[in-house]
């Protein structure tokens, strides 16, 4: 016997269905909030042989609305000790309408919907906002409603995003902010040079000072004149003693004078290099060459 062509949830017409996703949309904008999605701009493939990501960048931020479902607590494994330290693992759960998505966030082959490791900024959690990263994106949960082969929102898992270095350079203050708290910098004192650094330029080094042929490159995290003090984080390469160091959009330039690789002092990170070498130097044997050479 054939379904009813009078009563039936899954041959809805196209105007039930745009009802559905009017009253979901509307329904998050009236009880949600205002949340950034950060999509990873570097396209390059994973590593096949060992599966390693390469160094992610968020360049971009595009403003969506978001409504919490998961609003009684954090989930998760939260805060627990490993063989590590302190991990935070807390977890939240949010949703976003399809058609918000789709309007806001370019479409293109790699952003038909929001992928998995890709950012999301809530701006009130913690009080001062939270970085979350896509763990998983349910394009289920409506399970078809009235027959929509597409879903009418997606829900996202996220967990607490853990800062690793990577390149996060959006335009927004407390977003980029993470960099300058948690990035491995660089305090590099500069000599003779003329021009004024800009913050989140980008400087570099090359060998006849030409951006084309330039060897290192890095993120400006602050410069102090007074002291010709260059902060510099995201670095690629080794910077030279003596080389110039030229500001990309400011064109300042100045000679790279002293700097010391093992100190880091971020604002919100301890890095240990310095102390580790210290304390190791008394039990480490540099007098051997080559260990295994008599095998």
């Amino acid at each position: 016997m054939a379904t009813s062509p009078y009563f039936n949830n899954y041959n809805a017409k196209y105007d039930e269905q745009r009802l559905v996703e009017d009253l979901i949309t509307e329904s998050i904008q009236i009880m949600g909030f205002n949340a950034y999605y950060l999509p990873n701009n570097n396209s390059q493939a994973r590593d096949l042989i060992y599966g390693e990501d390469p160094v992610k960048k968020f360049n971009t931020a595009f403003p969506l609305e978001m409504y919490l479902s998961s609003a009684n607590e954090y989930m998760g494994e939260k805060e627990m000790f490993t063989k590590f330290g302190l991990e935070i693992r807390n977890q939240v759960t949010v949703i976003v309408s399809k058609r918000a998505f789709s309007q806001r966030v370019p479409p293109n082959a790699s952003l038909s919907r929001p992928n998995e490791g890709d950012l999301i900024y809530i701006p009130f959690l913690n009080g001062s906002g939270e970085l979350y990263e896509i763990k998983f994106t349910n394009q289920t949960k409506d399970f078809f409603m009235l027959g929509r082969k597409v879903p009418y929102y997606y829900e996202l898992e996220l967990e607490k995003f853990k800062y690793s270095q990577e390149v996060i350079a959006t335009g927004v203050a407390d977003i980029d902010s993470v960099v300058t708290d948690s990035a491995y910098t660089l305090h590099l004192n500069v000599g003779a040079g003329s021009g004024s650094y800009q913050l989140a330029e980008q400087v570099y080094y090359s060998s006849d000072n030409t951006y084309a042929n330039a060897t290192v490159f890095a993120t400006v995290q602050g410069w102090t004149p007074s002291s010709n003090t260059l902060s510099v984080s995201n670095i690629t390469g080794e910077f030279v003693d003596g080389g110039y160091i030229l500001g990309y959009t400011s064109g300042a330039a100045y000679t790279l004078a002293t700097f010391d690789p093992l100190a880091s002092p971020a604002n919100k990170e301890s890095y240990d290099n310095e102390v580790t070498v210290t304390t190791a130097q008394p039990y480490v044997n540099n007098s051997e060459i080559n260990p295994i050479g008599g095998l």
